[in-house]
């Protein structure tokens, strides 16, 4: 047990007492449960965007990838997920919201039928299930370090309190935890690069770090690593449009204009806190020695370099990034696999009620089903990135071509979804090593390319174009 463990114990209650009273703010409604019925205002959607955006990944991952392989290798998924951001703000987060959505699946659903929708809800739901797993590995991963609790034993507490204030209160439970965690990771954060900058000075850091650790070589030459980092820059940047739980808190903003605005605010923060992790990562070259694992750099930053409280927010904080985007992607794959796939293909209709208690039961195999995955994969890096670049291959194309080209069709639609996705899986089999990043970043245009082939070639005068029917008219299907 560390110093650190009561801190965190504090933390994870405050977190899970804040999530079970949003239980009474759902009031038995399953839109309520799903997108806080369309009544988020512009402060509480930024900040639950920024809270997704800001995870594991994008804070203890990038400063372990700065220390180990350089600057641009870690500042790759901040500025991937800040320009994700930004991308949906100004073409999707407008007319998305304006269609009344209550998941991303189902713009695919009144923009290409029910076949498309459930191609791209098994896909989306295989991806994000991985997501889970790796952010609960992160979750157990520190609860073992700071408890010296078997990695199994805090791998089913972490899984547990997440999913327990994810059933209470859904989007609500989301949102109100993401305001009070994300909040403590950003103040972590910025006092810590503050700390270090004022009390060792920026130069004097900068000057002891390597040249090769910040050459754009990493970008610009294949020796260098550039085909690896732009493909994970590009994938996150625009991959991640197609993030459902990025999307679950686009649709509950109050107008489409919020939902536009909030985008811009969460990637402002993303950069913002993005930089001062890989900052921490380059302090770890600069001051400390002997480390071996590179996921210790801000542990040990927090506890032995930057002050204890300071530490202790840095450390809750990365906790709470993870748990966060944890307990997003457990409630937006459990509302999918309610709505967009046993709802949609249900020979009777399911009354709203019926659809709240779905949406809550699913929660139960989808973390059963994560927690197994971090338990038996505790570093799931390849699977990770497999599955957002299935993504990223297959289904952005139709998503944004789908709001802003009439004469997309399902044909197309269904044709980008499986050249992209195949084409992905065999790229993983068949590029060799010094090539890696071609895999994430060729399959795209073969979706591209098949999309937009069998669109011309299917169009009809009838074609299928957005539509702004109501929730009860989407789901008669």
């Amino acid at each position: 047990m560390t110093a650190m463990f009561w801190p965190v114990v504090i933390f994870m209650a405050i977190s899970l007492a804040i999530g079970l009273y949003t239980y009474t703010q759902v009031q038995g409604s399953s839109r309520r449960y799903t997108v806080c019925g369309k009544s988020m205002p512009f402060l509480v959607v930024g900040t639950a965007l920024a809270a997704q955006s800001i995870d594991g990944n994008a804070t203890l991952g990038n400063t372990s990838l700065t220390f180990s392989n350089g600057v641009w290798a870690g500042l790759a998924i901040p500025v991937g997920l800040a320009l994700s951001l930004l991308l949906v703000g100004r073409f999707l987060a407008e007319p998305l919201n304006r269609m009344d959505l209550l998941t991303l699946p189902e713009f695919f659903y009144r923009r290409y039928g029910k076949s498309t929708e459930l191609v791209t809800s098994v896909i989306t739901v295989t991806c994000f299930i991985v997501l889970i797993a790796g952010n609960l590995s992160a979750v157990a991963w520190i609860l073992s370090n700071v408890s010296g609790l078997s990695y199994g034993s805090a791998l089913a507490i972490g899984t547990g309190v997440i999913l327990l204030y994810t059933i209470a209160g859904g989007l609500y439970a989301a949102i109100w935890t993401d305001f009070f965690q994300i909040h403590i990771a950003i103040i972590g954060f910025l006092l810590g690069a503050g700390w270090l900058c004022w009390n060792h000075g920026f130069d004097t850091i900068m000057a002891a770090v390597p040249a090769a650790t910040l050459s754009l070589s990493q970008m610009f030459t294949v020796e260098g690593g550039g085909l690896v980092n732009w493909a994970a820059l590009l994938s996150l940047a625009v991959g991640n449009a197609m993030a459902l739980d990025f999307m679950e808190r686009v649709f509950s903003a109050r107008t489409p204009g919020t939902a536009r605005k909030a985008c811009y605010y969460a990637a402002g923060w993303t950069l913002v806190i993005g930089l001062c992790a890989s900052f921490l990562g380059l302090a770890g070259l600069s001051l400390m020695t002997g480390v071996t694992d590179a996921r210790m750099v801000l542990p040990q930053l927090a506890n032995g370099v930057l002050p204890f409280w300071i530490g202790v927010l840095i450390f809750v904080g990365v906790l709470g990034a993870s748990m966060s985007t944890a307990n997003g992607a457990m409630l937006v794959i459990s509302v999918v696999l309610a709505r967009n796939i046993f709802q949609r293909w249900s020979s009777r209709r399911l009354t709203d009620q019926t659809l709240l208690f779905l949406s809550r039961a699913f929660a139960l195999p989808t973390a059963a089903l994560a927690g197994w995955l971090a338990f038996v994969r505790p570093e799931p890096g390849v699977l990770l990135v497999v599955a957002f670049d299935i993504v990223f291959a297959g289904c952005v194309v139709p998503l944004f071509f789908g709001v802003h080209w009439p004469r997309a069709n399902a044909n197309g639609a269904l044709a980008a979804i499986l050249t992209g996705t195949t084409a992905r899986v065999v790229c993983h089999f068949t590029v060799p090593p010094h090539l890696a990043g071609l895999d994430t970043l060729l399959p795209p245009l073969f979706s591209l390319g098949a999309f937009l082939a069998v669109s011309l070639l299917t169009e009809t005068a009838e074609a299928f174009r957005p539509s702004t029917e109501s929730l009860d008219e989407a789901l008669d299907g």
